[in-house]
């Protein structure tokens, strides 16, 4: 996605801001975008030198270790809970998955968290600072989705602390360093704000905001209910916490010579057969479109969180249970549409991210921390025996009962039937074969279950051992590292092992271009435009690394695009699919591309039908710019994308009536003898020559409108552009010969970097202060506690 973006970078050392390697062309703000005036960003980005998998891993167990200090745990047993944290095999799944943002912004959470508890309750402006520096950092690694997950987790800390201050009669004190905290979370915004600025700006344009086609029932100001919540939990899928394969692991499972399925296959195709098809099978029978793996957070942990829910009786219990029930209750989605259906509707951002199965991430982060609290309890020796004895017997009934029960009654956790059978029937599977995949899914369940019930088995066994003095505290705490490292470490490696690295000498050069990518760029043209057939254009990155592409991927696309693509784009490649399988000759390929509108529009010059093959040369395909001699007025949103079905786009611009001020659609009018044609094309910058004989004309851009930014300029003075033809730019050009330019620079983005800038030296001089201040009373301290020994 970002490959035109770092050419330019390269080639220039500037930042384009804006690509055309994607739909089209959009901004480069939530792709490759460097901020310069974040300096909380570049000294985040001073450990960049470590391979980008163990940093991460990294992160996550020196914010967690710091956040364990700042609770009061000792470092051994934080240390404990630092590993815990950063083995869940959530982190590992999403790195596998290329998610390296996601897990990048979830390694601050722990740094937010232990600022805010420190501000409530020791030291509210270093505690105060620390957040904000924690907040500054989680915003720069740039996933908003998680940054918000994180903020529900702290609105619920503070809204059980300040239940506890009204109880304690402390509102005053609370209500103070609330104050301090929102002033470090508005600087940490600050620090961000050209990013921020740039993506809410361009968040009202993209499919996270409101469309201004008529809304039908699903549609939201954001996302459509239905994409939103096509990533829910339910019941069984929630249970992966606790025994990982209960919904049968992921699309693409391994099994032994014992399972059903190969005892099937051998017998019908072969030992060499059965073991290779055995070693990839869909193991996955949830509900979720796809799972590529379980997010496993380990029998141990879960063991430890449910004891300290008998055991822990500090305060900061009611909020991290709080926050397991919360986010365990939102993860559900369209299985519990009374929560998830008001909270898309009032709770503002939320109707902007997808998959909101997502919000575990702080369901596991509770679970840890109250896991290690529990620890914490159980060193200090402060309770009575037989209390800590009593939330063992519960606990253990709890947890190792629950993976008893699947031990021995598999078949309650449903029918084993995925929705992906269908398609296995359709691919050819025998009904004997799918029988056996159910089975064998049956069994993975009764493994799982039975081997958390072994560890559950023996955590609590560690526990009973450590209570009634027959192991020490350290030998306590070694094994349960031990049992932490040996629950999590086996379903880690499965997702992340020695297959899913590579050569540098491969990264340098990730893809290797078709025998179709190599014939378009023999075409020297700088700005044309490619259609990918071979797969989903739109769910395809690829073609954006070699060509500026139709499609692409990306989670925030221009919302007029997408419903361009809906209405226009996708019929237009199915007329292609079917004139293809039509042709009688190759001469007649050039009708292929009779009346397909918008793709001509956009200058679709060359569709990829078969990657070892040449491309399909589009000769109808409009070009860079051309002139039109007509405009047809339309009313709003819902007749211009009509509009599209049925004109010439050569001939013709459709345009909103808004528009009408700046384009006077009754002197327009194309002599034969003009001309206009792109000059110089950079990602940023377009330059035309453009030659009109006669009156003023409207000369039509292949290039994707987007108001925040793109300026028009004839011979050096700023003009107005207009949208025609719903997502395309146009300007009225007058007679005689002309210099046209379009650039790229949002004020947005130029003030956002001064905001930027402004906020960053106040917070990291706030910083310094309070290191300083600190430093000076431990010296002080230092000094009277020698004074006095020497008195």
């Amino acid at each position: 996605m970002s490959k035109e973006i770092q050419d330019f970078r390269d080639s220039t050392g500037e930042e384009t801001l804006w690509t055309n390697s994607m739909f089209g062309g959009m901004p480069a703000y939530l792709i490759s975008a460097k901020f310069p005036g974040n300096i909380l960003a570049k000294i985040q980005k001073s450990v960049n030198f470590i391979p980008v998998s163990v940093r991460l891993l990294m992160l996550h167990f020196v914010f967690f270790y710091v956040l364990c200090l700042v609770l009061g745990i000792n470092p051994w047993v934080s240390f404990a809970g630092g590993v815990a944290y950063s083995f869940f095999s959530v982190l590992f799944i999403l790195l596998v998955g290329g998610h390296i943002t996601k897990v990048h912004t979830l390694a601050y959470m722990s740094l937010v968290v232990a600022g805010v508890i420190i501000s409530y309750k020791k030291k509210p402006i270093g505690g105060s600072v620390l957040a904000g520096i924690g907040i500054g950092w989680m915003i720069s690694a740039n996933h908003p989705q998680m940054t918000y997950y994180a903020g529900i987790m702290v609105a619920i800390l503070a809204i059980t602390y300040f239940v506890f201050a009204v109880k304690d009669k402390l509102l005053m004190p609370f209500l103070k360093t609330s104050g301090l905290l929102i002033v470090a979370a508005i600087l940490a915004l600050g620090a961000n704000y050209s990013r921020l600025y740039t993506t809410v700006e361009y968040g009202k344009y993209s499919t996270r905001g409101k469309s201004e086609l008529t809304p039908t029932d699903d549609k939201t100001d954001g996302l459509d209910k239905s994409y939103i919540l096509s990533y829910s939990y339910d019941f069984g899928e929630a249970m992966t916490a606790f025994i990982p394969r209960f919904k049968g692991g992921g699309m693409s499972e391994p099994l032994g010579e014992k399972s059903e399925v190969y005892q099937f296959l051998e017998k019908s195709n072969g030992k060499a057969s059965a073991k290779r098809i055995s070693q990839n099978l869909p193991l996955y029978w949830g509900s979720q479109p796809i799972s590529n793996a379980p997010f496993y957070f380990g029998a141990v942990l879960i063991f430890l969180f449910v004891f300290g829910l008998f055991t822990v009786k500090s305060r900061d219990k009611w909020w991290i249970a709080a926050v397991v029930l919360i986010s365990f209750l939102m993860s559900l989605g369209k299985n519990f549409p009374l929560l998830s259906d008001f909270l898309i509707d009032y709770l503002p951002g939320y109707n902007k991210f997808r998959d909101v199965k997502n919000i575990i991430v702080i369901q596991q982060f509770a679970m840890a921390l109250l896991g290690v609290l529990a620890v914490k309890e159980l060193l200090k020796k402060e309770m009575d025996k037989q209390q800590l004895l009593k939330g063992l017997k519960y606990s253990f009934i709890i947890t190792g009962g629950l993976a008893l029960i699947f031990v021995l009654i598999p078949g309650l956790a449903g029918n084993f039937q995925g929705e992906s059978d269908a398609q296995l029937v359709r691919a050819g599977w025998p009904a004997q074969l799918i029988d056996a995949l159910m089975v064998d899914r049956k069994m993975v369940l009764r493994a799982d279950a039975l081997r958390s019930f072994i560890f559950v088995a023996l955590s609590a066994g560690t526990i009973w051992l450590f209570i009634t003095k027959k192991i020490k505290a350290q030998y306590a705490l070694i094994l349960w590292v031990v049992l932490l490292l040996a629950d999590m470490w086996p379903i880690n490696k499965k997702y992340l092992n020695n297959d899913n690295f590579t050569s540098q000498k491969k990264i340098e050069n990730p893809f290797t271009p078709t025998t179709a990518n190599l014939e378009i760029l023999k075409d020297t043209d700088p700005d044309y435009r490619v259609l990918n057939l071979a797969g989903n254009p739109f769910s395809d990155p690829m073609t954006s690394y070699f060509h500026k592409s139709i499609g692409g991927y990306h989670g925030a696309k221009m919302e007029r695009y997408q419903e361009v693509i809906e209405h226009c784009i996708s019929p237009e490649m199915m007329q292609i699919g079917q004139r293809l399988q039509k042709l009688t000759s190759e001469s007649s390929l050039d009708s292929v591309f009779i009346g397909l509108n918008v793709l001509n529009m956009l200058n679709t010059r060359y569709a990829i039908y078969n990657p070892k093959a040449a491309p399909l040369t589009n000769t109808r395909a409009l070009g860079n710019a051309w002139f039109v001699d007509q405009v047809r007025w339309v009313e709003n949103a819902d007749a211009e994308i009509a509009a599209l079905d049925n004109f010439d786009p050569a001939k013709t611009a459709i345009i909103d009536k808004r528009f009408d001020s700046i384009v006077d659609g009754t002197k327009l009018f194309a002599d034969e003898g003009s001309s206009i044609r792109l000059e110089t094309y950079q990602p940023n910058y377009l330059v035309y020559e453009a030659d009109v004989k006669g009156n003023e004309t409207l000369a039509v851009f292949s290039e994707i409108y987007y108001p925040k930014g793109w300026d028009a300029f004839i011979d050096g003075e700023k003009v107005e552009h207009v949208r025609v033809n719903y997502i395309l730019r146009a300007l009225p050009v007058p007679q005689g010969k002309h210099k046209i330019e379009f650039k790229f620079q949002p004020q947005s983005y130029i003030l956002g970097n001064k905001i930027s800038l402004a906020s960053s030296i106040i917070l990291l001089l706030a910083a310094l202060a309070v290191g300083f201040v600190e430093i000076r009373k431990k010296l002080q301290k230092q000094d009277e506690e020698e004074a006095t020994s020497k008195a």
